[in-house]
């Protein structure tokens, strides 16, 4: 009969299984179309008419923007100077309709869209991202049905 040698199992289980925590994780960044549908996850969960859990904004900007842009959303808001939300166009939401798709880009940009109906009103919000090494970051947040960029705003 074989006898496993269980601490050569362990070893190795446990070796694996701290190579995978040591390893950095990329938030969504690994590409543009995961970046678009995690950020209007959090919103579409929040503004589908069942009152989800609310998102946070900064945390969003932290996790998914460029630095620049991130510091920019992140002052804005301490100093309380964003009083609409940005990732729909409103101070409230009801989304219906919401179709998210990549419009544009190539190697090193991209333009990833929502289009949705918040409150019945229609809305078309391009988030422009950039890649850098392995990484896609949003740069900009531009509104299609009205003049609207994140960052020339703040």
């Amino acid at each position: 009969m074989a006898r496993l040698d269980l601490d050569c199992i362990s070893i190795g289980f446990l070796s694996a299984v701290l190579l995978c925590l040591a390893a950095p994780a990329v938030a969504g960044g690994s590409d543009p179309q995961i970046i678009l549908d995690e950020i209007y996850g959090q919103v579409s969960e929040m503004c589908t008419g069942d009152g989800g859990p609310p998102y946070d904004f900064v945390a969003i900007a932290k996790t998914y923007f460029t630095p620049t842009l991130a510091k920019k959303v992140e002052k804005a808001s301490n100093d309380n100077a964003i009083d609409f939300d940005v990732l729909v166009d409103g101070q409230d939401c009801k989304l219906t309709e919401l179709d998210l798709r990549l419009v544009g880009g190539g190697e090193t940009s991209a333009i990833g869209r929502a289009e949705f109906k918040n409150m019945g009103e229609p809305r078309t919000i391009d988030l422009l991202m950039s890649k850098s090494d392995s990484t896609w970051q949003v740069t900009d947040i531009v509104y299609r049905h009205r003049p609207f960029s994140l960052k020339a705003a703040f």
